[in-house]
């Protein structure tokens, strides 16, 4: 071994010592002594929540002072990694919660003792310039580029006879950092730790999937008053409902600049759901319907074949018809007492007559509770990934004769209800099963991936943190980011979401709304601007000469850059959209916003009605309505004509908070 390495070695195994002895070690001892006492108030969560400090913050500064000590060595000082590259690896086994451990030029490529060159950059890292310019970082939160990992930057610069020459950096992975927490403070289930950054984003978290969400946008008022409260005071103690009333004792430490907090929950939830939006009360309705209409047919012919021979003939032929009246099923199936498929159909699924599917969840659920059961997603004997509606057979004894099987896509189901339901909405989709599983997205790609587990969606935080509250809660709403339907594009995401289902196996229906224009900073109640400038322009709008005859020639190009233009000048505003004479709303911008080549007279929306009044009276007219993707709008509308050509209503919508 060269010098030069043996030197790097000592360097690094230095900076391990002092790291190890410098590691708090009071949280069990509190914890212990909190425990011992029997009950939890406000001052026993200060004193854990020290210890929770003294731990997080601590172990950030323990890599940050290794990484000063090792920024002055020569063997950073080379700029060469080949020289550092030993000294940064020892560093990275060191104890500390490392994603990985790095060395940045000037230019932001970078070095990993993993990868050497990584071929990857950091110039593009909101934190670069000032480490460039000499400071240290202490905080970031970041998905780590080079590994994916959800990560924490602590990171020094080098510098060499007054010339920064690049800079030594730590990913520390936030959830191993949390998972250690949780381990060394102990919390009982009730008790619960985090730390959210100066932007209110989640740094730490005793649950994981949480980690990077903006606690603000998890669907919970009290709770998005609560951080900005958390954020703007030095230290204290708050109260706020999110699926329990919660005591919570935070304070901001100075080194991360982080707030960290501890709590417990006291009561039982009392957190008042967000009224379900309309759109997702009918989607609801709809799939509930068509799940007991499935449902009522396989009764009918299991009741049917009560006390019968269950290969009678005609048997076949009442199992044609029930599955040619479910237009989403694969095959249906009589199934014998011992879990045996004695008749299946259509007939390029007969080659599965005499199948044992006796292992089945379902069929063994069935069996020992002798009721109708209906199965989460399965591997079955066909070969495909579908769900299994059974419902007993019975003798004429009253013992278990067998079954019958309607086997059925989930996404197929969900396709047939859905699609026609959000067509024209401003609205998506999706359903999940509580393990994650998505069974339905218009994004057939997505059909099949595991919310928590698949790589598609680690880069969403915001996702996999709501998801875990979808996965726990009946009803709920919340926000996050990830791509639009049918593009790359990032967007901001209202959701909603209730449960559907059948003998006790239940699904999360999620309805989505792209949050567009105004709204997408505003959170404020725009309904406080000027409402008369707000109509005086739409009236100006509609006896515009180039408005009328865009609207005129179906002008989609024209109406939309009008359309464009006069939102922009309307600040506030939710959306302005065009109802043509037949009462067929055309267009609307933002389009996230507004019905689409949408036909008012199915009456699917609150607003139809008083839409097709006005439409008929071809008068001015203003109305509250709730809307279809939630909240209620206050609508506007004007007529327009082209001569003696009546073209329909342009209206306004704002949002009445």
């Amino acid at each position: 071994m060269s010098p030069g390495k043996r030197c790097g070695m000592r360097t690094a195994r230095m900076i391990l010592f002092f790291f190890v002895l410098s590691l708090p070690a009071t949280a069990a001892e509190e914890m212990a002594s909190v425990q011992e006492q029997g009950g939890v108030n406000a001052a026993d969560l200060r004193l854990l929540l020290n210890s929770f400090g003294a731990l997080g913050e601590g172990h950030v500064e323990n890599v940050l002072r290794g990484l000063r000590i090792m920024s002055v060595t020569e063997e950073a000082q080379s700029g060469e990694w080949d020289k550092m590259k030993g000294m940064l690896a020892e560093f990275g086994r060191s104890g500390i919660k490392a994603a990985c451990v790095w060395f940045v030029r000037p230019d932001g490529s970078y070095y990993t003792p993993e990868k050497g060159l990584t071929g990857l950059n950091l110039r593009y890292r909101e934190y670069f310039p000032g480490l460039m310019a000499g400071g240290e970082i202490i905080g970031d939160l970041v998905l780590s580029t080079s590994t994916g990992k959800r990560s924490v930057i602590v990171a020094v610069p080098v510098k060499k006879n007054g010339k920064i020459i690049g800079a030594l950096g730590t990913s520390l992975a936030v959830e191993d950092i949390s998972r250690m927490l949780d381990e060394k403070m102990g919390l009982p289930g009730n008790m619960f730790f985090y730390a959210l950054d100066k932007k209110g984003q989640t740094a730490l978290h005793k649950v994981s999937a949480l980690l990077f969400a903006y606690p603000s946008d998890m669907g919970s008022k009290s709770l998005s008053k609560t951080v900005g409260e958390m954020l703007s005071r030095p230290e204290g103690v708050v109260t706020y409902d999110f699926y329990g009333e919660r005591l919570v004792v935070f304070r901001k430490f100075p080194l991360t600049g982080w707030v960290f907090a501890i709590g417990i929950v006291t009561g039982k939830p009392g957190q008042s759901v967000a009224e379900l939006p309309p759109i997702l009360s009918e989607l609801e309705k709809e799939i509930t319907a068509e799940l007991n209409k499935v449902d009522q047919d396989v009764a009918r012919l299991a009741g049917s074949l009560a006390g019968e021979d269950l290969k009678a003939a005609g048997t076949r032929k009442m199992l044609g018809d029930l599955c040619r009246s479910c237009p989403y099923a694969v095959d249906c199936a009589v199934v014998d007492r011992n879990g045996r498929m004695v008749l299946v159909v259509p007939e390029e699924y007969s080659e599965f007559e005499g199948s044992d599917i006796s292992a089945q969840e379902q069929i063994i659920r069935l069996q020992k509770s002798k009721k109708p059961v209906l199965s989460n997603v399965i591997k079955t004997v066909e070969g495909i990934d579908a769900v299994d509606l059974e419902h007993p057979v019975f003798s004429a004894d009253g013992e278990l004769a067998g079954s019958v099987s309607v086997l059925f896509r989930a996404e197929s189901l969900f396709s047939y209800v859905i699609t026609p339901v959000l067509k024209g909405m401003p609205a998506e989709a999706f359903v999940m099963q509580t393990d994650g599983r998505i069974l339905y997205d218009a994004d057939k790609e997505e059909v099949g991936r595991m919310l928590f587990d698949d790589p598609l969606y680690k880069p969403f935080p915001q996702l996999l943190a709501l998801g875990t509250l979808i996965s726990k809660e009946e009803k709920g709403s919340g926000s996050y980011e990830f791509r639009q339907e049918g593009s790359e594009k990032v967007v901001k995401k209202d959701a909603y979401w209730t449960t559907v289902g059948l003998h006790g196996t239940l699904w999360r229906l999620v309805m989505m709304h792209v949050r567009a224009g105004h709204a997408l900073s505003s959170g404020e109640d725009i309904a406080k601007t000027r409402r008369a400038s707000y109509d005086d322009a739409l009236r100006s709008l509609a006896e515009n000469a180039d408005m009328k005859k865009a609207l005129s020639g179906g002008d989609r190009t024209g109406i939309r850059r009008m359309f464009t233009d006069f939102y922009a000048q309307q600040a506030g505003l939710y959306s302005v959209q065009w109802l043509d004479s037949q009462g067929m709303n055309r267009y609307g911008y933002p389009e996230e916003n507004s019905l689409i080549n949408f036909d008012v007279k199915t009456s699917k929306t609150p607003s139809s009605k008083p839409m097709l009044r006005a439409l008929s009276g071809k008068k001015e007219s203003s109305f509250d309505c709730p809307l279809m993707e939630g909240k209620t709008g206050a609508f506007f509308m004007v007529p327009v004509y082209e001569g003696d050509e009546y073209l329909g209503m342009i209206y306004t919508i704002r949002i009445k908070e």
